[in-house]
């Protein structure tokens, strides 16, 4: 085996959760949550070689972190400290959700970064709530690492405070976006980073191109998902049309399945498509982060031929 097949290819970084998920007419959990677990085991079960840099506490249940090991996630980031992120995610029956923390894990600093990690393809920073601090990302990107983030947890629906009410928060976030070469957020995301608009998603895509990123993705839930390059050439796609059991984790999927292309491509374009299929999977089961609800690259691929059609 070439050194080369050894290396990781994908590193996640980004608290992992120990998570009660709440419903209308029902409650499931705890089950293991989070961006990082979530992209992470999705983009294993992809056959990407990855890798996760997180914090857990001794109170974290080890039948909650079998699903690593069940996909093969590299865990040599794992660092076990003080307490594991506990929250309770709550969705409304408007279709609003809601986080709550209950317990919250430390920040993770350079130093918690595995050196085998810092030849990886994309360092992929997702947060739950500003626990990869800036100093970090800075840290990764002077290393010549190409970085991507999911914003929900720098201001967006993950984070108990937001960039639109907080003009410390908004700084912050335009020094951090000029960081990431991808950046995904979801519509919800922006309401809480740019405000309530009309023209919220392209607006969004913009000035998150302007701010320096290379490639700037929207997920728009059932109306699909929508990106901009650093052109200006944008590229629209609907949603993969399936039954949806549980949303949780499909912006996090979403993610996993575009970066697993974009390794293998470069094609941004291409990789959006997978990343929609690959949500797809997740969103038609329940119960947390599990490799069952994951799709294999095959999966994808049978899928994506059918989902050919829906795309202009």
């Amino acid at each position: 085996m070439s050194p080369r097949s050894l290396m990781i290819e994908l590193v996640t970084m980004g608290t992992i959760l120990k998570e009660i998920i709440k419903f209308p007419e029902k409650t499931i959990g705890p089950v293991l949550g989070s961006p990082a677990a979530y992209s992470s085991v999705a983009a294993a079960r992809l056959g990407v070689k990855t890798g996760i840099i997180t914090k857990i506490g001794t109170d974290m249940p080890q039948e909650l972190l079998q699903p690593f090991l069940e996909a093969g996630v590299d865990l040599r980031g794992l660092h076990v400290e003080n307490v594991t992120t506990t929250n309770l995610l709550v969705y409304h029956e408007d279709g609003s959700k809601e986080i709550i923390y209950l317990k919250q894990a430390s920040p993770i600093f350079p130093s918690d970064i595995p050196e085998e990690y810092m030849k990886a393809d994309i360092v992929h920073i997702c947060p739950m709530n500003y626990e990869v601090p800036i100093s970090t990302v800075k840290f990764l990107k002077e290393q010549g690492l190409t970085l991507s983030t999911d914003v929900a947890g720098y201001g967006g629906a993950a984070s108990i405070e937001h960039p639109a009410n907080n003009p410390e928060r908004a700084t912050l976030f335009e020094e951090l976006i000029g960081l990431f070469d991808i950046v995904k957020a979801s519509l919800e995301d922006c309401v809480h980073i740019f405000g309530a608009r009309s023209d919220l998603k392209d607006y969004a895509m913009r000035r998150i191109i302007e701010l320096g990123a290379r490639i700037a993705i929207i997920t728009l839930g059932k109306d699909g998902a929508v990106g901009m390059d650093e052109t200006g050439a944008v590229y629209e796609i609907p949603p993969y049309p399936v039954k949806v059991v549980d949303p949780t984790g499909a912006g996090d999927v979403f993610c996993a399945g575009f970066l697993a292309e974009f390794i293998r491509s470069g094609d941004w374009r291409k990789s959006m498509i997978s990343g929609s299929v690959t949500a797809s999977f997740v969103i038609e089961k329940s119960g947390g982060v599990l490799p069952s609800r994951m799709p294999t690259i095959e999966d994808v691929r049978e899928r994506i031929k059918h989902y050919m059609k829906y795309i202009r």
